[in-house]
């Protein structure tokens, strides 16, 4: 009984002790952890750390659009906040594939354009889609497959928000052809042609 008082008496001092911190900002200097970065010392810390100033539209890739986040790894304030922000550009005609986080729920603020984005149940395979245009905003659930298309005139391109500091990523088409497994396997598990596969997996920087 003791050991149980103890221990909740431990719990508490803790949440008490790390509720009365104002922030943690990160000290990116530090070895990160499982439970992320050690707080900077008070004193060393200053307002640009409060300040991301680089939140534009980078280069794009292959699917024709950019990226640009501010993450844990350049943003330090958002350390032990749960959230970060990026802004993604998507040129005419350009996609975002099918991709998930697995450890992050997604919300898409639009600024400009129309961009058809949807995501899939796990549950029952159903397709969520919706046209957006600016000032909507959609939440994409955590760890279900989801997309986007630029679908109008011109760039289309929108803020998105994640609850986790640096969310991970899985893009299915570079997971499934950006890898060393073999042609034939991948054909049986997808019923894919062979030539198809290997045309994708040049594409995709893969091989076997």
């Amino acid at each position: 009984m003791f050991h149980i008082f103890f221990a909740l008496a431990f719990l508490l001092s803790t949440i008490s002790h790390v509720s009365a911190i104002d922030f943690c900002v990160a000290d990116l200097n530090a070895t990160e952890t499982l439970t992320g970065y050690p707080c900077k010392s008070p004193a060393t810390v200053t307002v640009d750390d409060f300040v991301f100033s680089n939140l534009f539209p980078g280069k794009n890739n292959i699917f024709n659009f950019s990226f640009t986040s501010a993450i844990i790894d350049n943003f330090p304030a958002i350390n032990g906040l749960g959230l970060s922000i990026s802004r993604f550009d998507i040129e005419e005609g350009g996609v975002v594939p099918m991709h998930t986080h697995a450890d992050a729920t997604e919300v898409i603020v639009m600024l400009q354009g129309n961009l058809t984005a949807g995501f899939i149940s796990s549950d029952s395979n159903t397709v969520f889609m919706k046209t957006l245009s600016d000032g909507n905003i959609m939440v994409l659930p955590k760890g279900l497959l989801h997309f986007a298309l630029n679908v109008g005139k011109g760039k289309a391109s929108a803020y998105v928000i994640f609850d986790s500091v640096k969310a991970s990523v899985q893009l299915f088409d570079v997971a499934l052809f950006g890898n060393n497994l073999d042609s034939s396997i991948v054909e049986k598990t997808t019923f894919l042609d062979l030539a198809q596969i290997q045309k994708l997996k040049g594409q995709f920087k893969g091989s076997g």
